[in-house]
């Protein structure tokens, strides 16, 4: 079988993404213990707020040119001169932007403290706010080599950054600076990060203010409906840890910390894919063929279950000797809302690996119903479970709105863009899901680790013979051929 061009680069592309997506999630995933052992929950649920909060705020700040800027250079990419002057005026804008809001989160920090009654919050987020526009530049920058499908030059920035942070933060912690410490590492991290992102850049545009006006109104225009779509979207992927901030403690914050990020783990594969089907997806709709989205769509999901559901099974399976082993037994209070996070970031996940499919169809105002159905279920349902059940509350509404909104997203991916999976497909591995989780408890009277290991196992093989095509097969190992070879570093 041979592999085209489009397609393989298309595999080369998630290959560099997910690459350097495991490499910055072990980078991720050291820095999260080490943050927890000399944090303690209390302290790293203050760190988790704070990042939080300013997230959220950066979203704003950008007003989605970052956004917009890789839609449009995916679009022009055969345009040098327009390529350029793109890129420049979204630095310029975001350099205003960036200065202006770094002045108001320095001023407001003292408000924001007391909004969750977190005192030591003051002192987190004013740290922040020296990083703040470097932040927001390092986003636009990113969104420019996403548009223009330079995955490895994505990839390194991504790479560099958590090297740095992680470097940073542990030595800092080390010393003793406690959380003010791991924020200013975060701080340092982003300074130095952007200082290498854009010395690469220029090796791709010539800085210009031509077009600036017209170039600012169409990236302005396409991100000001990017912003309260990723507004939203933000707001209900952080509406968990908000409403336990403000409901609950710190220290619930820091034991569900723990819990949201082992869960959205799986979200790496889709995500990985999601990066590149974003401008790719783009690219095809401006070129009118349809046959290429609807395939990516359907290859992606598909393989992006398989492995999402591989690796939940896994965490369900060994829940507590994880958390026991990375993160001590302090922070065991975590594993049934870990349990519980897993059946909806599982279920979402699959859907991540064309995360860009409306925005990059044109179809954004979707996305915003989509986010808005979504946010609403989920700030009314933490409200109503969070006071009474606390983080298992919070657990359970956050996997009711994962399920809900892949629900909503399916309906118009078939309604609208006349996109639909493969029906029968699923409801086998939905079959095979239930069987493996039955023969997982039919077979408790062996060892906890034996018992684990069948179920995988014939998982997999299933998967392998049954689930997945002989074109398939084939297609992952040409892949794998051109890799051994060398192709996928070319």
């Amino acid at each position: 079988m041979t592999v085209s061009k489009t397609k393989k680069k298309y595999t080369f592309d998630v290959g560099w993404v997910f690459a350097s997506s495991i490499i910055v999630l072990l980078l991720h995933f050291i820095q999260k213990p080490i943050l927890a052992r000399y944090l303690g929950p209390d302290g790293l649920g203050l760190f988790t707020m704070a990042i939080m909060i300013v997230g959220i705020i950066e979203l704003i700040a950008t007003f989605g040119i970052d956004g917009a800027l890789t839609r449009y250079v995916a679009m022009s990419k055969e345009n040098k001169e327009a390529v350029s002057s793109l890129v420049s005026s979204a630095l310029i804008t975001i350099l205003i932007f960036g200065m202006l809001t770094s002045i108001a989160l320095f001023l407001c920090s003292n408000t924001l403290a007391n909004l969750f009654d977190m005192p030591l919050l003051d002192s987190l987020l004013k740290i922040y706010a020296f990083a703040f526009t470097f932040s927001i530049l390092l986003a636009v920058i990113i969104g420019f080599f996403r548009g223009l499908r330079e995955m490895k030059y994505y990839s390194f920035i991504r790479i560099l950054q958590a090297s740095l942070a992680l470097t940073f933060i542990s030595v800092l912690l080390m010393i003793g600076f406690g959380a003010e410490g791991a924020m200013l590492g975060i701080v340092l991290t982003f300074i130095a990060s952007f200082g290498v992102a854009i010395v690469t850049v220029k090796r791709f545009v010539r800085f210009t203010v031509s077009d600036y006006k017209k170039n600012t109104r169409m990236l302005a225009s396409f991100g000001s409906r990017l912003i309260g779509v990723n507004m939203i979207g933000q707001i209900y992927y952080y509406i968990d840890i908000l409403m336990i901030g403000y409901f609950l403690t710190s220290t619930d914050v820091g034991y569900y910390a723990i819990a949201i990020s082992l869960s959205r783990f799986f979200w790496l594969v889709p995500s990985a894919m999601g990066s590149v089907s974003y401008p790719a997806i783009s690219e095809y709709w401006a070129k009118d063929n349809h046959q290429a989205i609807n395939k990516m769509v359907d290859k992606s999901t598909k393989y992006s279950a398989c492995l999402l559901i591989f690796a939940g099974m896994s965490v369900v399976f060994f829940a507590k000797d994880i958390i026991s082993i990375v993160f001590t037994s302090v922070f065991l209070p975590a594993v049934l809302p870990l349990t519980i996070l897993i059946i909806g970031t599982v279920t979402s996940g699959v859907l991540r690996s064309v995360d860009g499919l409306f925005a990059g169809t044109g179809k954004v105002n979707l996305v915003l119903k989509i986010s808005s159905i979504g946010t609403v279920m989920a700030i009314l349902l933490n409200i109503a479970l969070i006071p009474t059940y606390g983080i298992i509350g919070a657990a359970i509404a956050t996997t009711a709105t994962y399920i809900l909104r892949t629900a909503i997203s399916l309906h118009f991916m078939r309604k609208v863009l006349a996109i639909k999976l493969d029906a029968a497909w699923f409801t086998k591995m939905a079959m095979l899901v239930g069987t493996s989780g039955a023969l997982f408890y039919t077979l408790g009277f062996l060892n906890h680790y034996a018992s684990s290991a069948v179920v995988l196992s014939v998982y997999a093989i299933v998967v392998i013979k049954y689930l997945l095509t002989k074109e398939d097969r084939d297609y992952v190992v040409n892949i794998a051929k051109q890799v051994m070879q060398g192709d996928f570093i070319r």
